[in-house]
């Protein structure tokens, strides 16, 4: 038995050697390819595709399906050769932790997710993936957005049903008033974790004096409370009661608003209007698109992208991820930039015209961007705004 041990110990100790040499020639790689041009990567690219790679990619927007299948057009040596699959946010990083470093046939090469928090504790900091961000888009990318890299933000707007006209509102604050309960419609943010973040971010500094400023606009005097922390946790408590959970995604959010009754409103992804039927389009109107409102009419997240540690394809997901951040990947066609809701963090890249849109600078100060670094310094904090939220989302 001791003998059966020392053999079973001898061969771990070997495996995780494999693994940790693995990891770090990834890592490498990444390193080289960050100063490579795309004709460089390109060449690297098939000779790790010659050897047997493909590049398996998960992702939690479906538009990087279109990405990737612009992006084989535009290296055709490597068609056929970038595999996608969609995955469910609230399973992201279960999946992702399982998988890499398994052995498991086609696991993830790379994947785009959302909530930076998590990509962080969970994949980062433990070296289950890498941040790749190519130096090249440094003068044209934001420091903020290079580490981890972004490839592309997304909005959630306040929209409402119009067919009895505009419902009035101007506030944050009204809300979370008695004339709106049942009538706003979000989705569960426990188990959505960029509407979580989103609650989560009202409770910064920032945020709170907004919406300290919002309340006095709308009631005529500064807010008090002896059973709130915040003018924000107070606001926070209100929208939570009001809010109707009946729809279980976006696209249902969107659709049911726009099929549904008058007056009602949503708060979901803004590019989720290309689901609702053609006739029932007109039903819609984004509220910001109708007046400023006082404090926010809505919230911004990021999509991240990040390289997996046991990768046999790492210069073909730098070039990949090189695409993605430039225009002829972003805003290619079918690609995100098509689409209302999705904005580039390469500052050269705008909407097109005949959208419905604006650009990504248009909505500073009207939306709530997620942050991480406000988010990550909650620490044990955080556990605090978490259960704050989740007992009101659960009554």
């Amino acid at each position: 038995m001791k003998r059966l041990l020392a053999v079973a110990l001898v061969l771990v100790l070997v495996f995780s050697a494999v693994l940790t040499a693995h990891a770090e020639s990834v890592q490498d790689a990444l390193e080289k390819a960050a100063k490579m041009t795309n004709e460089e990567l390109y060449a690297k690219a098939k000779e790790e595709f010659a050897a047997g790679a493909q590049l398996n990619f998960y992702s939690t927007t479906s538009f990087a399906e279109k990405a990737a299948a612009n992006f084989m057009k535009a290296y055709p040596d490597l068609d056929g050769k970038v595999i996608y699959a969609e995955i469910d946010d609230g399973e992201t990083y279960t999946k992702l932790t399982n998988q890499i470093g398994s052995g498991v046939k086609d696991s993830p090469d790379m994947a785009l997710v959302q909530n930076g928090p998590d990509l962080k504790v969970n994949l980062l900091e433990d070296e289950l993936s890498y941040n790749y961000f190519p130096e090249a888009l440094k003068d044209v990318v934001p420091e903020a957005y290079q580490e981890p890299t972004v490839v592309t933000f997304i909005n959630s707007l306040m929209i409402y049903n119009n067919k009895e006209g505009s419902v009035g509102v101007n506030n944050v604050w009204q809300l979370v008033e008695e004339d709106w309960k049942g009538r706003v419609f979000f989705k569960d943010p426990t188990n959505e974790t960029v509407n979580l973040n989103f609650l989560i971010m009202l409770t910064s500094p920032e945020w709170t004096e907004k919406m300290e400023k919002a309340y006095e606009a709308r009631y005529g005097k500064a807010w008090a409370s002896d059973e709130f922390e915040s003018a924000s946790y107070e606001w926070i408590d209100g929208f939570l009661k009001n809010v109707n959970y009946t729809f279980t995604s976006a696209s249902k959010i969107a659709t049911g608003i726009a099929s549904g009754a008058a007056g009602n409103m949503g708060i979901f992804v803004f590019s989720k209007l290309r689901k609702v039927a053609e006739e029932d389009r007109a039903n819609l109107t984004v509220l910001q698109f109708e007046n400023d409102v006082d404090c926010f009419s809505g919230f911004m997240y990021n999509v991240y992208a990040t390289v997996c540690s046991d990768t046999d394809c790492p210069y073909a997901c730098a070039l990949f991820i090189n695409w993605l951040l430039s225009e002829e990947g972003f805003a290619g066609e079918k690609s995100w930039n098509s689409s209302q809701g999705y904005y580039s963090p390469n500052t050269t890249i705008g909407k097109p015209e005949g959208l419905e849109d604006q650009a990504y600078v248009y909505w500073d100060g009207k939306l709530v961007f997620e942050d991480l670094e406000y988010i990550d310094g909650l620490g044990a904090a955080y556990t605090d705004v978490y259960r704050f939220i989740n007992v009101r989302v659960s009554k």
